[in-house]
């Protein structure tokens, strides 16, 4: 999703977790190394894990291999997931937007 007028686009993915023998923080450990991994994504500290609202969140800031800035957060609660990164050539006020979009999800079954 992007706005014509903006500057970056936000992407979400949706997901289940399908194997209970691990913590849904673990889960959400996995995704995020693997994604960051495969993105070759630079962070710029570690990520930050919490718990708000019944939801468990993971989310962190790092630069693409082009140098774009990307934020990643993955926002969870057993056993749903939801991968959601937002992509611009720079940080600008756009990501606060997106903050608040992603504080917004709320799991309901």
């Amino acid at each position: 999703m992007y706005s014509p007028d903006g500057d970056g686009a936000i992407t979400l993915s949706f997901l289940n977790v399908l194997n209970g023998e691990k913590s849904l923080a673990e889960h959400i450990s996995i995704i995020a190394k693997r994604f960051i991994d495969q993105n070759n994504i630079n962070l710029h500290s570690p990520l930050i894990l919490f718990n708000r609202d019944g939801k468990t969140i993971l989310w962190g800031t790092g630069t693409t291999s082009d140098n774009w800035f990307i934020k990643l957060w993955i926002v969870a609660k057993y056993p749903k997931i939801v991968l959601a990164t937002y992509l611009s050539e720079q940080k600008n006020d756009e990501v606060k937007i997106c903050d608040s979009i992603i504080d917004s999800f709320m799991f309901t079954f």
